[in-house]
């Protein structure tokens, strides 16, 4: 039986970006299964990473003509997993390596572990649309579980104090109503703010947040949105890829609404602002897995704050929820 949820374990999940691409192979895991990424002949591949012959790592050789080579006898395989080349033999060996389904959207290279999964990974709007200047940005592994990480992203109670000054002022706040919607596919926490957000990076960015939204859509995305008075102002789309029980590999896409400033500035404004909320981020879930190794299990008490996370582990976990909806007013 997995260990991760039904949802989960049967999903797509982005594994590296086609940038990342070059001429050595990319060691990756998903779900406890270590895989190899390389550029072949008919576009990005995805293999088992263990050679048939010897069981050697195939992340470890290199990529020649779109085929990737063993480093211990150097049997080459293609993007289908069968071997081309045996060095030493007139034909090469039967033996195949293990493929795994890929396929390429929105700059990530995605995959899955499902017997037969559904055609194509879920990716929400605005991703892939016209009129936004869009930038990737695949963030190193953290220390965490799944439902942890994500719904760390989606959580407002937390930056007032652990990102204070950066997303949320730690002393200021105001009423803010909070519709929380659950449907079988999605949950949302909509804030209406109708303010100028609190902190300086922000209130630069932004101007008047009219409101914030938090979403998750399964088996693993979570979305952060800022809408002022004409709409979208910036959406932020994480994916999480669960390298293990207690290690998640963020892919976070950023989308801004194309206008006068340069994409390049955009970019380079949002990557330092994240820069320091990010290694906040990893230290506090790095101590929470940490600190739930030490006691043996999570063991947690559902606050008022904690809108959406009974929706992202039932939805995670396979169910189908009843659809609900509620508004109340907390202060933010």
């Amino acid at each position: 039986m997995s260990a991760f949820p039904k949802a989960v374990a049967s999903g797509w999940f982005p594994i590296a970006s086609v940038k990342q691409l070059g001429a050595k192979p990319l060691a990756r895991r998903l779900m406890d299964v270590p895989v190899a990424i390389f550029d072949s002949a008919t576009g990005p591949a995805v293999l088992v990473d263990r050679c048939p012959h010897r069981n050697m790592a195939l992340s470890r050789g290199a990529v020649h003509g779109g085929e990737i080579e063993c480093p211990y006898h150097g049997w080459r395989f293609n993007g289908d997993g069968a071997c081309t080349l045996t060095p030493g033999a007139d034909a090469p060996a039967r033996h195949a390596a293990q493929k795994l389904p890929s396929v390429v959207r929105a700059g990530m290279i995605w995959t899955t572990l499902a017997k037969s999964p559904n055609t194509e990974p879920f990716l929400p709007a605005p991703l892939e649309a016209e009129g936004f200047d869009t930038f990737l940005w695949p963030v190193k592994a953290s220390e965490a579980r799944l439902v942890d990480a994500i719904e760390n992203l989606l959580d407002p109670a937390h930056p007032h104090f652990l990102h204070a000054g950066i997303v949320r002022a730690r002393n200021v706040r105001r009423p803010v109503e909070v519709t929380v919607r659950v449907r079988p596919t999605f949950a949302e926490a909509v804030y209406i703010e109708n303010a100028r957000a609190s902190a300086l990076m922000p209130r630069l960015l932004e101007g008047l947040r009219v409101s914030s939204i938090g979403r998750f859509f399964p088996p693993s995305t979570g979305q952060i949105a800022f809408e002022g008075k004409d709409g979208l102002k910036l959406a932020i789309t994480v994916f999480f890829t669960p390298e293990s029980e207690t290690s998640v590999r963020p892919f976070a896409h950023f989308a801004t609404p194309k206008g006068a400033a340069p994409a390049f500035i955009k970019e380079a404004l949002l990557r330092a602002f994240h820069i320091p909320v990010l290694a906040q981020d990893r230290a506090a879930l790095k101590q929470q897995t940490d600190d739930i190794a030490r006691f043996g299990a999570p063991k947690y008490a559902l606050g008022p704050l904690d809108f959406l996370l009974p929706a992202i582990t039932a939805l995670a976990a396979g169910e189908t929820p009843e659809p609900s909806e509620r508004t109340e007013i907390v202060h933010l």
